[in-house]
């Protein structure tokens, strides 16, 4: 038995922690990971970019601007959600959470396996190899995996130092943890939660071990699909339950809600912000009759007597405030952006920083802005474009949108595939917070926007894959749900290939990865010209 070697004595932690205060945040001090939220410098932003975004080229080729394709993966052709990329002992290790498909061959094993999670070694961009692939179950609630979360053991309260752990949703039906610390052979430690009707997005704070599961069980009572399932994962071996929670009416016995919809809309995900800044922001509704909320993290951990039941009190008792959105806009995503600086406000003291939240709306049918929708959803109009917000949350009990961010559809409608946002970058690097947005935009490609006047972002950079021999066309009659959204050819379907950017994420080296949802694979790219010299000038 291996023994672990997390420091004992007070006097060693003592002067641990003064160094601590003495030295700057490092990488791995911020969420996720620690409790540092990295700070911004006012470097400008009021100009607009020298140039406008140019028309990409034919969806057949792949379109960039101000950026510069670095390196790539095809993930064995499947279909991908979300990217990861972990700084693991001096390797870059991406781990891909992927969709529930048909089995496809791993050519590692010579097995036919349903998608699960890839592992890939992209330490040089130019020279990828793909390590492993964990496979999931064979039923469609066990099919897919398509969110990923990796703690280090040294970091976790009560982790083995020198491990690694993955936390990763198990298709609709539970989420587990395996030991990863050997990324060419995974495995499995354990099942934190099973028995579930839904899962999705997961954040774990590697630093406390508290993991803020979205998910709904089986023969529950809660309503509005999913919503937070809190486990302490401090010892990924021994997970310990806390509570659930969600949006005030989803619970059992409800007799009030919040939003447009009785008994609420599903969570999609949560971002906690840590310990200090002591808030998780919580987005509901996906790509319509969307709610945010924020929540104080230490009432939502401690003020309750009902974990699975909990009163209409112990609903609102951590809950600071609440964002009812536009019904044909959604929460898929709500990442905090603490003490930004603002042009034009450096003069007047209580205006010249603030909290916002960069917040998307997920752009649903696969032929989202195409004339010919199905007779029934005709008679109710096109749907909406999904769009991303900028919301200035200082005074947090008044919520107040800043900004829009959007593309025009122009002819991105004729060339197949979902368009319109689905998600943004959930990481905390220093260099790009509070700086640039990085938006997956769908069949648009990863887009860049510099946002350090929260008024006025402006679009810098782009990128757009092309198609590729793995490619899943995406046909006129596609559903939005999985498994139906690529639809099927028919005298009247019409289908396409295109590529189309799921999400986006960074390293700490500064280099952009999106993941292909049609089974285009990784892409990874960099910011080049006006967009990088952004980055330089905020590095100084």
């Amino acid at each position: 038995m291996r023994v672990r070697t997390k420091h004992n004595s007070q006097l060693l932690i003592i002067c641990l922690l003064a160094a601590a205060l003495l030295a700057p945040a490092d990488a791995q001090q911020y969420p996720p990971n620690g409790p540092h939220i990295p700070s911004i410098t006012l470097t400008g932003g009021g100009p607009p970019p020298p140039e406008q975004p140019p028309p990409p080229g034919p969806s057949d080729v792949s379109s960039v601007w101000n950026m510069e394709i670095v390196g790539y993966n095809d993930l064995q052709g499947r279909s991908a959600y979300q990217p990861l990329i972990i700084n693991q002992d001096g390797r870059q290790i991406a781990y891909i959470g992927h969709h529930n498909r048909e089995p496809m061959l791993n050519s590692l094993t010579g097995q036919m396996e349903k998608n699960g999670t890839s592992i890939v070694d992209v330490t040089d961009p130019a020279n990828t190899k793909y390590l492993a692939h964990i496979p999931t179950g064979s039923g469609r609630g066990e099919g897919g995996s398509q969110m990923v979360q990796v703690c280090s053991g040294t970091t976790l309260p009560s982790g083995d130092d020198g491990e690694w752990y993955l936390l990763r949703s198990y298709g609709s039906s539970a989420h587990e943890i395996w030991n990863v610390t050997d990324p060419l052979k995974p495995t499995q430690l354990t099942t934190v939660v099973d028995d579930l009707a839904g899962t999705h997005k997961n954040w774990w704070e590697c630093d406390t071990g508290m993991a803020f599961l979205a998910g709904r069980r089986n023969n529950d009572d809660w309503t509005g699909s999913n919503h937070l399932i809190i486990y302490d994962l401090s010892d990924p071996a021994r997970p310990k339950y806390i509570r659930d929670y969600g949006m005030p009416g989803q619970q059992p016995g409800a007799t009030s809600y919040i939003g447009h919809i009785e008994g609420g809309v599903g969570l999609h995900g949560a971002i906690s912000a840590g310990r200090l800044k002591n808030r998780i922001y919580m987005a509901h509704g996906t790509g319509s009759n969307g709610i945010l909320m924020i929540v104080d993290r230490l009432k939502l951990l401690t003020e309750f007597k009902n974990p699975r039941t909990p009163t209409e009190a112990e609903m609102l008792a951590p809950m600071v405030s609440h964002i009812v959105m536009s019904p044909d806009q959604g929460g898929h995503t709500a990442f905090p952006i603490f003490n930004q600086p603002t042009p034009g406000f450096q003069t007047h003291p209580l205006k010249r920083n603030r909290d916002l939240l960069l917040v998307s709306s997920e752009a649903g049918r696969s032929n989202n802005c195409a004339s010919n929708y199905p007779p029934e959803e005709l008679t109710q109009g096109r749907s909406a474009p999904q769009l991303a917000f900028i919301v200035d949350v200082t005074h947090e009990i008044s919520p107040w949108p800043l900004s829009t961010i959007r593309v025009q559809e122009g002819d991105y409608c004729a060339r197949g595939g979902r368009h319109g946002v689905h998600s943004s970058s959930e990481s905390f690097y220093p260099p790009y917070y509070g700086k640039l947005a990085i938006i997956a935009y769908f069949n648009a490609g990863i887009r860049v926007w510099d946002i350090r006047d929260p008024f006025a972002p402006h679009e810098l950079a782009y990128f757009i894959p092309a198609p590729n021999e793995n490619t899943v066309p995406t046909c006129s009659n596609a559903e939005t749900r999985e498994g139906g959204e690529f639809g099927f050819e028919s005298p009247t379907s019409a289908c396409q290939r295109v590529g189309v950017i799921n999400n986006v994420e960074v390293d700490d080296r500064g280099l952009i990865y999106g993941t292909d949802r049609p089974g285009g694979g990784l892409h990874i790219v960099r910011l080049t010209g006006y967009a990088r010299d952004i980055v330089n000038l905020s590095s100084e």
